[in-house]
C-alpha cells in the first residue's frame, strides 16, 4: 500500500468514525428534546404543572443537536446550497479549483462561527452569565457548542483532504 493509500485510508476511517460518533450524539440529544417536551407537555396541560426551565433546556439541546448535526453534514458536505452566483464564478475556474475554493470559503466560515462562539463561551465564564431561569453557567452550554463547531471545522477540512487525495488519485490514473 503507497503512502497516499495509507493517508487517505486513515482519514476515512478517522472520519467515519468521528462521523457516527456525532450521529449518535445527534440522535441521544433529540431523544432527550423529545421526551422532555412530551414530558413537559403532558405535565403543562394534564397537571398544569411544566417542567420547571424545560423551555430553557430544550433550546440548549436544540443548539447542541444542530452544532452536532453540523459535523456530519460538513463531513459528507451535504449542505443545502442556494446557486445564486454559482453559473458565473464557475465559468471562472476549473471545476477543481471550483471546488477548493468553496470549501476553503465554507472552512473559513465555519472557523470564524467556532472563533465567535468561543468568544461567547470565555466570556459568559469570565463574567459568570448564567441562564435565565435554571441559573446555570451558561458556558456550559455555550462550550460545548464551540467544541462541537471546531469539530465540524475538522470533520470539514477531513472531507475536504479526502476530496484532494482522491482528485490526485483519480488523475494517477488509480482505481478509487
Amino acid at each position: 500500500m503507497s503512502g497516499a493509500s495509507e493517508n487517505r485510508a486513515i482519514v476515512r476511517s478517522s472520519l467515519t468514525t468521528a462521523v457516527t460518533i456525532l450521529e449518535n450524539i445527534s440522535g441521544f440529544v433529540i431523544l432527550i428534546m423529545m421526551l422532555l417536551t412530551f414530558v413537559d407537555v403532558i405535565g403543562r396541560y394534564l397537571f398544569h404543572s411544566p417542567i420547571f426551565g424545560g423551555t430553557e433546556i430544550i433550546s440548549a439541546l436544540l443548539a447542541l443537536a444542530i452544532f452536532s448535526g453540523l459535523g456530519v453534514i460538513n463531513a459528507r458536505d451535504d449542505h443545502i446550497t442556494v446557486e445564486l452566483f454559482e453559473a458565473p464564478i464557475k465559468r471562472l475556474m476549473t471545476p477543481l479549483v471550483y471546488e477548493i475554493t468553496i470549501q476553503l470559503f465554507s472552512v473559513f466560515c465555519m472557523g470564524l462561527i467556532a472563533l465567535v462562539l468561543f468568544e461567547h463561551a470565555w466570556e459568559s465564564y469570565t463574567l459568570d452569565k448564567l441562564t435565565v431561569v435554571l441559573e446555570m453557567p451558561l458556558y456550559y452550554v455555550t462550550a460545548s457548542i464551540a467544541v462541537f463547531a471546531v469539530i465540524s471545522v475538522v470533520s470539514q477540512i477531513a472531507g475536504v483532504a479526502l476530496k484532494i487525495l482522491n482528485v490526485r488519485k483519480s488523475a494517477a490514473g488509480q482505481p478509487r
